[in-house]
C-alpha cells in the first residue's frame, strides 16, 4: 500500500467529482463538462441504492481515488449499459446475485501507486462474487483488474464502443 494512503468510507461528493473529472476528462475517455456534471447526479442516485458501498483514498491528504458499487439491481434496469449487458450475457442469473463494482476512478497524478488496487480490494472484501464493466481502451484499468485476478466473461458493443464484462476472482 502506498505511503500516506488513507481512506474515507463517507467522502463528500466534491471529492468524488474532482477525482472523476481528473480521471475521465483526459484520454481515453474524453468526457465533457456536461458528462462530468451528470456523474454527480448518477452518484447521488446510486447512493440511495440498497447495499451501496463506497470508499475514497487520499494520499497525503489529497483526494486520489474512489470506488463505489452495490448489489445488482432487481429487476434489471433497462438503461445506459444494462440492456447491452443483458443482451451480451443472456442469462442474467449469473449477475443477479452479485455485487456490481460500478465506478472506479483514480486521479492520474496518483496512478501507478497502488491506489486503484487498494480501493478495489477494500470495496469488494466481504461482498462475495462481483462484476464490473470497463472498456479495452482503458488499458490501465484492464491491467489492474486482470492483475487482481478478475476474469473476462464477455465483450460487447454499445453505440460503436467496445466494453468488457469482468467477474471477480471469487466468482
Amino acid at each position: 500500500m502506498p505511503v500516506g494512503l488513507t481512506f474515507d468510507a463517507k467522502p463528500g461528493t466534491a471529492a468524488f467529482r474532482s477525482i472523476y473529472a481528473a480521471a475521465f476528462a483526459p484520454p481515453p475517455w474524453h468526457e465533457t463538462p456536461d458528462q462530468i456534471e451528470a456523474f454527480a447526479d448518477r452518484l447521488a442516485s446510486h447512493a440511495r441504492t440498497p447495499g451501496f458501498r463506497c470508499d475514497a483514498a487520499y494520499v497525503d491528504g489529497e483526494p486520489a481515488g474512489f470506488v463505489y458499487g452495490f448489489p445488482s439491481p432487481d429487476p434489471w434496469p433497462d438503461d445506459r449499459l444494462y440492456r447491452p449487458i443483458a443482451d451480451a450475457v443472456g442469462d442474467l442469473s449469473m449477475l443477479a446475485s452479485r455485487f456490481e463494482l460500478h465506478e472506479v476512478a483514480v486521479d492520474p497524478r496518483f496512478a501507478g501507486r497502488g491506489v486503484g488496487a487498494a480501493l478495489v480490494r477494500r470495496l469488494t472484501a466481504g461482498v462475495g462474487a462481483s462484476w464490473l464493466v470497463t472498456a479495452p481502451k482503458a488499458a490501465a484499468a484492464v491491467r489492474l483488474y486482470e492483475r487482481l485476478g478478475w476474469r473476462r466473461l464477455r465483450e460487447f458493443t454499445v453505440r460503436g464502443e467496445t466494453f468488457r464484462l469482468y467477474l471477480s476472482p471469487d466468482s
